[in-house]
């Protein structure tokens, strides 16, 4: 009897207790897996589960409809709102990578766009894992930003019957690709909208500013297919986004040809808009959406700018402008002008080199300021403003060119203690192109004004203004084309200056420009001085030169010109010249910096018969072409154009802003309007005595 009772005891419990038993192991592994190892170390051994029974059993006991992720780990499942979460990341993921200009922001986008293609095949079709139009136009977007454009072999997308879509190729450009992931999409049943299209001639642009000629038209013509296919797509619309993408483009090539495209598509849209009714409008037109902007005009005023069409180029900026202001004038509803497109006016100016553009830049400030009190134009002058004219009278040649520029800082700083809310404040680019100005000056004491300007930007309070490596430039500069005595010992002293941790100037910044100005300096220290100052320019130059490699900098072509343009003015002639003129070539010529300053100045060292002995030249070599390749392989050949050389700051100065701009300044002089005659030779790239 008791023996059946304990049997049919058994029968009953034994069920009861294998189920407990498997809920008790379920409830441990979740634990285990959620928790952490605090709670898996209470778990026994014969209850620990891998992460792979552990996602089974959970999957088991919540019965959730999960799909496969990747055909490489067929094991690993997602539920569908996880996915949901996982694709908002990898969107997220991918747009910060283009925000923060990440190398590998569109290949990350590509394998984004494939790992979804991949999750979609192995899941039988499962439309929550299929790539859709933004993620296709995010891809089109990270292509278009990469500014990507190679000439060796790598991958590329493209289409072939399959659909399948990697297979290698020569080269490539950004427009091009993105062209290829815009036909994917339509051979994936995904029909691009006009973000699609707008993205890929955005792509073209940058394609263009990369260099190629072709990429504009290309730009041009996606526009027209677009249009084309908006007449039989209610949904396919373009907008004035995507004209001024195409505007862009030409701009972005920076010829004439550009710049003369990108004013036949303003002024075709300025017909399409007065078609649709009144003057160009900044409002939308019901009959067409595609009609001029602010930024197609700034556009196509930049395009003139950065032609290179010198005066003209500036005179056809100038007279869209005056176009714009006066259908201002006649219509309230037209395109307000800007400050965006004033400031492209006064940049055309600047770029132009014409002896008036410091002039013209100063009349469309004044113009600025006349109106932007005006409800109707939003053209308050910002920094940009002002640090475009004072750019246009720095390059303008003007004999009174520092003058102005000088009297057009003091403005902004009165102006900024007046009312700081606003007028702009200068910065470091306003008070170097100043500095620059004063370091291609003519006048008499431009070295001390410019000195001055120095000290002024490293005064205490000025905290704001830090001189940098192109402040103390522009200074050491103006110091040695001066004709003043002792200029060898003073640019050495505020290159000693420079050099010292007080002055905030970093080592690793340095550059062989500010020790070239300062051996130039020696060089030209030649002309009505005495024999000792002669012997302290020289020495001043050795060291110089023997300084730049103590602080890592590398010598370069001017370097050598200028040392040896040293010996050959302040040495007298003779055996110890011209060895020494020797050593300091042969250094030049195993460094490959051989240029026509190098071997001019040697030539006047040491004649041509003791340098052929030495070097073993020859009787053929007379020119530079006649040399060895191998001294010349380093060597970069100069522009022509003067360069803009400025740098910062000197020590404290207890001159206030009136003291600065007080009158020991030069004498206005601005009835003098042509370029001076007097032939300056700038101290980075001095050549011969003038």
């Amino acid at each position: 009897m008791e023996m059946r009772k304990v049997a049919l005891l058994s029968r009953l419990l034994v069920p009861v207790l294998i189920t407990l038993w498997s809920s008790q192991r379920t409830i441990l592994a979740f634990q285990t897996r959620s928790v952490g190892c605090y709670y898996s170390s209470l778990v026994p051994k014969s209850y620990r589960f891998s992460r792979k029974q552990e996602f089974c059993l959970e999957s088991e006991s919540t019965k959730s409809a999960d799909r496969k992720v990747d055909s490489a780990d067929s094991s690993l499942q997602f539920s569908k709102s996880k996915w949901k979460k996982k694709r908002f990341l990898m969107i997220k993921d991918v747009n910060a990578a283009v925000q923060t200009k990440n190398a590998r922001a569109a290949t990350k986008a590509e394998e984004m766009v494939r790992r979804m293609w991949s999750l979609y095949e192995n899941s039988g079709g499962a439309d929550e894992f299929r790539p859709d139009l933004q993620c296709y136009n995010l891809w089109i977007h990270a292509v278009a930003k990469s500014n990507h454009q190679t000439n060796h072999r790598q991958k590329r997308s493209s289409i072939n019957n399959n659909n399948n879509i990697i297979e290698d190729v020569d080269s490539f450009r950004v427009g091009e690709r993105a062209e290829l992931i815009l036909q994917e999409m339509r051979d994936r049943g995904i029909e691009p909208n006009v973000v699609s299209y707008t993205t890929v001639m955005d792509a073209y642009a940058n394609q263009a500013r990369l260099g190629d000629p072709k990429a504009p038209a290309q730009a041009e013509r996606v526009l027209f297919e677009l249009l084309e296919r908006s007449e039989y797509t209610s949904n396919l619309e373009a907008t004035p986004v995507t004209s001024d993408t195409v505007i862009n483009a030409w701009a972005q090539q920076g010829t004439l040809e550009g710049a003369k495209k990108a004013q036949e598509i303003l002024e075709r849209l300025e017909a399409m808009s007065m078609t649709a009714g009144g003057s160009t409008s900044s409002s939308r037109r019901t009959s067409t959406p595609l009609r001029p902007t602010a930024h197609s005009y700034a556009t196509v005023i930049y395009a003139w700018a950065n032609s290179g069409g010198g005066t003209d180029a500036a005179q056809k900026a100038s007279a869209i402008l005056d176009r714009l202001l006066h259908a201002r004038r006649n219509s309230k509803d037209a395109v307000r002008p800007d400050t965006v497109i004033f400031n492209a006016a006064i940049a055309a100016w600047a770029s132009s080199g014409d002896p008036q553009c410091g002039t013209k830049a100063d009349e469309i400030l004044r113009q600025m300021q006349e109106l932007h009190n005006d409800v109707y134009h939003d053209c308050q002058p910002d920094v940009v403003t002002y640090n475009s004219v004072l750019s246009a009278w720095s390059r303008s040649g003007h004999i009174n060119a520092a003058v102005q520029a000088e009297r057009i800082l003091k403005e902004m700083i009165l102006k900024r203690k007046e009312d700081p809310e606003k007028n702009p404040a200068p910065n470091v680019i306003s008070y170097n192109t100043v500095l620059n100005a004063w370091s291609k000056s003519t006048l008499d004491g431009a070295q001390d004004r410019a000195e001055t300007l120095l000290k002024f930007m490293a005064r205490p309070d000025q905290s704001e203004i830090v001189p940098d490596l192109y402040s103390y430039s522009s200074v050491l500069n103006a110091i040695a084309k001066s004709k003043q005595p002792g200029k060898a010992l003073r640019a050495k002293k505020l290159l000693d200056y420079m050099l010292d941790e007080s002055s905030g100037i970093k080592h690793a910044e340095l550059t062989p420009v500010p020790f070239n100005a300062v051996i130039n300096a020696a060089a030209f220290s030649a002309v009505g001085t005495s024999d000792e100052e002669k012997r302290e320019a020289l020495q001043i130059a050795v060291t110089t030169l023997s300084l730049m490699r103590k602080h890592y900098v590398k010598p370069d072509s001017i370097s050598y010109g200028n040392a040896l343009k040293a010996l050959a003015n302040l040495m007298p002639s003779g055996k110890a010249r011209y060895d020494m003129a020797i050593q300091l070539f042969t250094t030049c010529c195993e460094e490959g910096l051989v240029q026509d300053l190098a071997w001019n100045e040697v030539q006047r060292c040491a004649p041509l018969k003791y340098i052929d002995e030495r070097l073993n030249l020859g009787s053929h070599v007379v020119s530079l072409r006649d040399l060895p390749k191998a001294w010349r392989r380093n060597t970069r050949f100069l522009s022509r154009k003067r360069r803009d050389q400025s740098p910062p700051g000197l020590g404290n100065s207890d001159s206030s802003i009136n003291d600065l701009f007080s009158a020991t300044a030069p004498p206005d002089v601005s009835r003098h309007l042509r370029r001076p005659v007097t032939m300056v030779e700038p101290s980075y790239q001095s050549g011969r005595d003038m």
